[in-house]
């Protein structure tokens, strides 16, 4: 009979449980796509991606935006043709390399003027990289509005030891099934 008093209060516990991760994703998803800037929900103008070089990882700025270092995850709020016009010095632009692959580098000045097409220079926070790019107002991707150092440490270490956490997923699962299987026994025996 006491059994049977508890399995309400563990149905009760689960679903408090539930509801709590539910709000838990639906706040970490309302984090990530709302910049606080008065800029729109729409998770469908932001892009999330992970930083794979260290070409961003340099000295302490004073930009809204500060360096970061590889193995983070950034968001790219995609610019409309009005939203580029307001790029400025110091912003981390995503754009298009002539290979196709994504880079994102700082704003360090304009030639809007140039006869063979307005472009942005930009380069790396990291002082060991002495090269700028030449971006056309046609290559940009997007602007970096956020980073996340920790989330794209975590995403990283899943990435690189994805059967190690699968193993210690299923290892703890198991072990709740054998504590809850033993518990049940002993609560039987009584």
């Amino acid at each position: 009979m006491d059994a049977m008093d508890k399995s309400p209060q563990k149905r009760k516990t689960k679903r408090v449980v539930a509801a709590v991760i539910i709000v838990a994703v639906v706040a970490l998803a309302v984090y990530t796509f709302y910049d606080f800037n008065g800029h729109s929900l729409d998770p469908s103008d932001r892009q999330v991606l992970l930083i794979v070089t260290d070409s961003m990882d340099g000295n302490v700025t004073e930009y809204e935006i500060n360096s970061f270092p590889k193995n983070t995850l950034i968001m790219v709020k995609h610019l409309s043709a009005e939203e580029i016009g307001e790029i400025k010095i110091g912003d981390v632009l995503s754009f298009k390399m002539a290979d196709g692959k994504l880079n994102h580098h700082r704003v360090i000045g304009f030639h809007l003027d140039d006869p063979s097409g307005a472009w942005i220079e930009t380069t790396g926070d990291n002082p060991s990289y002495h090269s700028t790019d030449h971006v056309s107002l046609n290559d940009i991707n997007g602007k970096v509005i956020g980073t996340m150092q920790w989330i794209g440490h975590l995403v990283t270490f899943v990435k690189q030891n994805f059967l190690l956490v699968i193993a210690l997923l299923a290892g703890i699962a198991i072990a709740g099934e054998i504590y809850r299987y033993v518990k049940t026994g002993k609560e039987l025996k009584e």
